[in-house]
């Protein structure tokens, strides 16, 4: 029998993510050029969660308790914390207008990414988001920014292969000079 509730969900989630696969296949589609299409990525993305559930079934039945509950990361971080270090949080504590923000941030974002490019106006959103989060690590946010945008950028202009927003002038000198240090044409 199946360990309850923790092994069903991914025999389900595997059943019809390998029904997709099996649909995935009939996609037809020659690729110019040595490159991958884009018949690949739904399979690709299939199989990984196809591996996902597998190791999680696998797991559930070899190792798994129903009484048993592994601590994650967060809570062993957390355990070496001493309590007086964080800081607490009014009871019920609950920010709206946090919520509101970050909703008129990602609209702000889709107006404005087709003038700024997708480079500049990530970097912006992700940092404004972090901020807006009550992050406050100048640093990290800067840095974050900086990579997140750039693996982005990469990952879909030259793995990927979808064109970006570029921005317009002067903006797009920026996309420009990015795409031609990471060999993206």
């Amino acid at each position: 029998m199946l360990r309850g509730n923790k092994t069903l969900p991914y025999v389900i989630v595997l059943a019809i993510v390998s029904y997709l696969y099996f649909v995935a296949t009939k996609i037809d589609f020659v690729a110019a050029g040595g490159r991958i299409g884009p018949d690949v990525w739904p399979k690709a993305i299939l199989v990984l969660a196809m591996v996902a559930c597998v190791y999680e079934i696998v797991k559930n039945l070899l190792f798994g308790k129903a009484d048993r509950d592994l601590e994650g990361v967060l809570g062993s971080v957390l355990k070496e914390v001493p309590m007086d270090a964080v800081p607490a949080e009014p009871e019920g504590a609950s920010y709206p207008h946090l919520l509101w923000t970050g909703i008129a941030m990602t609209i702000l974002y889709v107006v404005l990414i087709e003038m700024l490019g997708f480079f500049l106006c990530t970097v912006i959103y992700l940092a404004a988001f972090m901020w807006v989060g009550r992050y406050r690590r100048l640093g990290v946010i800067v840095a974050t920014s900086l990579i997140g945008s750039l693996a982005f950028m990469f990952m879909f202009m030259k793995v990927v292969y979808v064109s970006l927003p570029l921005g317009v002038e002067p903006f797009a000198q920026v996309s420009f000079l990015l795409m031609r240090a990471m060999g993206i044409r």
